[in-house]
């Protein structure tokens, strides 16, 4: 092959090429002012024949005409088959004098068409193609409600200004500043839309999102069933929202979406009877919802031929299955996700370069960033119940934080927005760089602890996915080493990278708690606003904030339980203690198995020199401070702990199983024994260590810790008075048990043996 002579000459760059013709046309496109961009969704291209080739996408009419074609003709010259120059009236009509008349479909193409692309765009900030002009100041700075709208109404990542690339390239400095330049301010728009940009444009495989799939699935929206709506609203929505509240309350049949709603709320109600009744609908539901899926090919579309109601509502389905805590419905909704996952994947809906219609010029804003939110919800939330699954199974995660190439999501706020007047008002206090950033690139930011993230506003979901994206890590550093080819300096590396990822999480979660929210300016508090979590609470009766500061509390409390059982895994190898726990009640077979037997031994000579280490009483302070949280969560919580129990999210009760099981291992494989076992006459009077004590915030305390945990070996341990020793081993557990359902199943899979349904529902 003959050499490549041509180099460019570009810092960085570096590429050769055969012919120098080529080698201009590539120096060309490091030019910003040589790009050509599309105007419907903002990419760029180096080369019209590309941009030609990508405005096909968008469908007809985007579709640049063949040179001398008119995109219509009048009905005349059609009649004729003579040209037609496509004017209001055309020049052979007139020249004949006649009436120039067009079909009803060629005015609708016409309008289409008609809209200049700078004006198309205009109220949505793109440039036309091929411009490197600057953006136009704003008019009237002062407004804010149009400013808000600047600053949120944002378009998903991929879009026209490369942002990101000016964070990556220039120093911190010049990356902060950017949140007073024009790249986060919107086109002048007066009012909440500019309307003489907006035109009609009816699209031909139109469907409603929320149509009933299967006429056995409709169920009559009675007084129970608007009672169980009530309770999902309150206790599950703001944990997992993925319902746009406003769309679907103006819908009047019954559909898929309420039907899963009101199986989750009848799950929270607690009776039997509602119980019994979610579990049959969830059954149905499931077969329903995976026979539909069954039928998606790659050519169907995300939020056109494959309802995006469907797919929330599939994730809603596996959602209830952690919920219930059942072995037979969590196995069925595994596999939901298995196919949902599938599914979406085969459609496109986790590749970036996927071309969505509400991408078109014209689409009203608020519709537009419904859309978009739906999408940014559905595959946060699918990563995080993947994650949740995985962490209760012990089993590698199906869905990776590379495909979440989505921008963050909006505020609970906006999305939970009463009517367009309170949608305008929340969107002026939307927080800035939402929508410009993917959740992937905030994971490798929060994980890489930069300066500029820090800077961003965080919100308590953004700490739970930058959490759940530390799993496939931990997974694969703890429980699963013997499948690595990393040698034991470099897995302890990577566990102490994750540790301090966690850490710096933990204290902007500490923040958070920790900032005052009586205030009489409720709402404008300093680290994280309040306002963001306002809903459908009426701010004209007393005690509004109430419920705005419950949300929050709520939210807080799942986010202390997830970094408290990630952190036990990372401290402790959970997966082998859990095969511990197991072999106290093995089958006849494996019993008598020599390879089981050598694997057991083995197992336990780790474990005993496991308690010895700092990381075991990392571990154990770890379980004491879930134990802690759910004794100490709420005064809410105790006064109505039945309801409360029941709509606590499923991964309290997996981090609490979970803190059991190692509480359980330190006690049966420590070396201490406690009075009893010496009979009361221990050689050594030593100083017994209160675990409890570690939970309260206090300087000195904080150092009597640190000392414990380098050089604690040898100090007897105790939680709440009773040692940890293997003769209460079960008087330690019942202090677990007491905060798990009667029927959460999944307390035995994650702990073997240490529960038993009879003692649970003893204790509750």
């Amino acid at each position: 092959m003959e050499h490549r002579q041509f180099r460019c000459q570009t810092t960085g760059c570096g590429r050769s090429f055969t012919r120098k013709e080529h080698l201009t046309r590539h120096e060309r496109s490091h030019n910003a002012a040589n790009l050509q961009t599309c105007h419907v969704c903002h990419r760029k291209f180096n080369r019209s024949d590309s941009l030609l080739r990508h405005l096909a996408k968008h469908g007809n009419v985007f579709k640049p005409n063949p040179s001398g074609r008119s995109k219509r003709a009048c009905i005349v010259c059609h009649a004729s088959k003579t040209k037609c120059d496509g004017n209001e009236k055309c020049s052979t009509c007139l020249k004949k004098g006649l009436e120039c008349k067009y079909r009803t479909q060629d005015e609708v193409q016409r309008s289409a068409s008609s809209v200049e692309p700078g004006d198309q765009m205009a109220w949505q900030g793109s440039t036309s193609s091929g411009s490197s002009a600057k953006e136009q100041e704003p008019s009237d700075a002062s407004n804010a409600n149009t400013e808000g709208l600047r600053n949120s109404a944002r378009l998903p990542p991929g879009s026209s200004e490369p942002l990101m690339g000016v964070l990556a390239d220039n120093s911190t400095q010049q990356a902060l500043s950017l949140t007073s330049s024009s790249l986060f301010r919107a086109p002048n728009v007066n009012g909440l839309v500019d309307w003489s940009a907006v035109k009609n444009r009816n699209d031909s495989n139109d469907r409603n999102d929320s149509q009933v799939l299967d006429p056995e699935l409709e169920v009559p929206l009675d007084t129970e069933s608007e009672k169980y709506l009530e309770l999902y609203y309150i206790h599950f929505h703001h944990r997992w929202p993925l319902i746009h509240r406003s769309s679907l309350e103006a819908e009047t049949p019954v559909t898929i979406m309420l039907s899963s709603m009101i199986m989750i709320g009848a799950w929270l109600e607690g009776s039997r009877e509602a119980k019994k009744r979610a579990l049959d609908s969830h059954e149905k539901l499931v077969s329903g919802i995976t026979s539909q899926l069954s039928k998606v090919t790659a050519k169907d579309k995300f939020q056109h031929s494959l309802s995006a109601c469907l797919c929330q509502s599939a994730l809603l389905n596996i959602v209830f299955g952690l919920y219930t805590g059942r072995e037979a419905v969590l196995s069925r909704v595994m596999m939901l996700r298995n196919l949902l996952v599938a599914v979406l994947r085969d459609v496109g809906f986790f590749d970036p370069d996927t071309v969505w219609v509400d991408e078109k010029p014209g689409i009203f804003l608020p519709f537009k960033l419904v859309k978009i939110n739906q999408r940014m919800r559905l595959s946060a939330y699918l990563f995080k119940i993947d994650t949740c699954l995985s962490l209760v199974r012990n089993q590698p995660a199906v869905l990776m934080p590379e495909e979440l190439h989505y921008g963050l999501q909006q505020t609970y706020s906006l999305w939970n927005a009463d009517g367009l007047p309170v949608w305008e008002s929340r969107q002026a206090n939307e927080p800035i760089f939402r929508c410009d950033k993917s959740l992937h690139s905030m994971i490798h930011e929060s994980a890489s602890d930069s300066v500029i993230f820090r800077e961003y506003p965080i919100l308590i979901e953004d700490i739970q996915f930058y959490i759940c994206a530390i799993q496939p890590s931990i997974w694969k550093v703890s429980d699963h080493r013997e499948y690595s080819r990393d040698c034991e300096i470099s897995i302890v590396l990577q566990k102490d990278t994750q540790r301090r990822h966690l850490e710096s999480l933990r204290e902007i979660l500490d923040r958070i708690a920790n900032q005052n929210s009586d205030s009489a300016e409720f709402g404008q508090e300093q680290c994280l606003p309040f306002r963001h979590y306002f809903g459908y609470e009426d701010r004209s009766r007393p005690g509004w904030q109430n419920v705005v500061t419950a949300r929050v509390k709520d939210l807080l409390f799942d986010t202390f339980m997830l970094y408290n059982m990630f952190s036990l895994h990372l401290y402790a190898e959970i997966g082998r203690i859990t095969k511990l726990a197991n072999d106290q009640s093995l089958d006849p077979l494996r019993e008598a198995s020599q390879r089981h037997c050598e694997a057991r031994e083995q197992r336990q000579a780790h474990i005993k020199k496991w308690v010895e280490t700092p990381t075991a009483r990392q571990a154990l302070c770890h379980a004491v401070a879930i134990l802690h949280a759910h004794q100490n969560s709420s005064p809410d919580l105790q006064e109505n702990r039945t309801i409360k129990k029941y709509t606590l999210d499923p991964m309290a009760y997996a981090a609490l199983s979970v803190a059991a099981l190692v509480v359980w291992a330190y006690s049966t494989f420590n070396k201490l024994g406690c009075e009893a076992c010496f009979l009361g006459s221990r050689m050594h009077q030593l100083h017994v260590v209160e675990l409890t004590d570690w939970t309260t915030s206090c300087p000195q305390l904080e150092r009597e810790k640190e000392t414990w945990l380098e050089m604690g070996a040898a100090f007897p341990v105790q939680l709440h008075g009773i040692e940890l020793c293997e003769c209460n081993a079960d008087l330690l557990t019942n202090l677990f048990t007491i905060y798990l359902p009667p029927d959460w199943e999944l307390a035995n899979r994650i702990a073997p043996g240490l529960f038993h349904q009879k003692e649970i529902a003893q204790a509750s």
